[in-house]
């Protein structure tokens, strides 16, 4: 082929996707489908390499990005505002609350909102919505803005995106009206790490595995061979390997476990037990990897093989503290800030509380303790349980039978008799006594 042709031929496979690079070259027969630089074009020359795509057909990857992203979008959020009186800052509701606590815009819910936008933080590592604001500067819509389609830039220390529209159009918005969420910031805050292309050698080691796995277990059942014989060239021996895949297949279909071999060939089958394989173990170890990598309790990715009951309350208690909680406080800063600006009084908060629903038990028990020790006002707990308030519920409460022990029994109850010793006798009727004199 000449050097225009090769050209032609590498300008194609560049303009399709990487999964499908191998192909074109077989197709267009350049490559031998059983060539081992199968694996070099798949991942850019690197047996390490994944893509996206690759990424999310592992199970555990797929299960951390949507088990991350709904626990974001199903936490309550709203609105508050700084006051300086001793009640607490106050509640907002309408505008800009309802914007993010319902529908970002006309046609998106809050939730699947951030559920999206989350799904593509934890996966390609970053996410993007612009803030449309009415003539007041006040917010009245959010629009998801593809990663694909968004460079970001610095000009003078100030950021600025430059999204490209489907009509071809680049827009240019500024850094105060784009919400901008990053897995993990390069240190110059323009770029930021992909969790799946920075891990990718971790994630490859579950993808071989799943892979492996299907190659012993697959196949109708078929387990992998070695085929000796007197072969001189390469592709002698790759085109009978090719003719015996097709027969003990079609062996294996038929139902007939016998097959007939040529004088001087043999026939050897590899060992397929898990265990001597190890091949249940390194599946495991994989789903640990990724959840390091989502810094994510193996329990919420299903790996429950040294699970119990302590230990996975535990784990629950670590997803709030030490994964979400993150993220929870990146958002409501990011919120706040490009949504009301330096200074304000207004702020977002998420409620954490809200992932406690599942446990109505728990949830209860804590409101009603709460309420018994001036923590909560009656009205404030039903509040928390999506109750209306009720007259006389302003008041705290609180519960009086711990007392000093010397006051025990007597502190509170008027008509009890003074205890000996706690104070002088009475004065006799005088009446009385002059009476019984007499």
């Amino acid at each position: 082929m000449g050097l225009m042709g090769r050209l032609r031929r590498d300008r194609a496979v560049a303009e399709v996707a990487p999964e499908d690079r191998a192909q074109v070259l077989v197709d267009s027969g350049q490559m031998d489908s059983t060539a081992t630089s199968i694996a070099d074009v798949l991942n850019g020359g690197t047996s390490e390499g994944v893509t996206m795509k690759e990424a999310l057909s592992m199970p555990a990857v797929w299960d951390a990005i949507n088990f991350l992203s709904a626990a974001m979008a199903g936490l309550p959020i709203e609105v508050f505002e700084k006051t300086d009186e001793t009640g607490g800052d106050t509640k907002l509701t309408g505008g800009v609350a309802d914007v993010l606590g319902a529908a970002v815009n006309d046609s998106t819910t809050s939730f699947s909102w951030r559920e999206t936008f989350f799904a593509q933080v934890f996966g390609p590592g970053r996410a993007y919505s612009y803030i449309e604001r009415d003539r007041r500067g006040e917010v009245i819509n959010l629009f998801a803005m593809e990663y694909e389609r968004t460079t970001v830039r610095k000009v003078k220390g100030r950021l600025f995106y430059d999204y490209m529209e489907p009509s071809g159009r680049v827009k240019t918005y500024a850094g105060k009206d784009v919400i901008d969420i990053a897995y993990m910031l390069k240190p110059d805050h323009v770029n930021c790490h992909n969790p799946v292309m920075t891990c990718a050698s971790a994630i490859r080691q579950g993808l071989n595995a799943n892979r492996y796995a299907l190659t012993v277990f697959g196949k109708n059942g078929v387990p992998p061979y070695v085929l000796k014989g007197p072969f001189t060239a390469a592709k002698e021996m790759m085109r009978a390997a090719a003719d015996l895949m097709k027969v003990t297949r079609r062996s294996a279909e038929d139902g007939k476990p016998i097959l007939p071999m040529p004088a001087g060939h043999d026939l050897v089958r590899l060992g397929d037990d898990p265990e001597k394989m190890q091949l249940t173990p390194v599946q495991i170890f994989a789903v640990g990897q990724v959840a390091r990598i989502y810094q994510l309790p193996p329990v919420f990715l299903q790996e429950l093989s040294k699970g119990n009951y302590n230990n996975i309350e535990h784990q629950d208690l670590h997803l709030v503290k030490h994964t979400l909680r993150r993220w929870v406080e990146k958002f409501e800063q990011e919120l706040t800030l490009k949504i009301f600006g330096r200074g304000s009084r207004r702020y977002v908060k998420l409620d954490l509380d809200g992932i406690m629903r599942g446990d109505f038990k728990t949830r209860i028990e804590a409101i009603v303790k709460a309420v018994q020790n001036a923590l909560l006002t009656p009205n404030e707990g039903r509040e928390m349980m999506n109750k209306p308030p009720l007259a006389g519920g302003e008041t705290l409460f609180i519960q009086g039978a711990t007392v000093p022990l010397e006051m025990a029994g007597t502190a509170f109850n008027k008509n009890a008799p003074p205890a000996v010793g706690d104070g002088p006798a009475e004065e006799p009727d005088e009446t009385t006594e002059t009476t019984e004199t007499e």
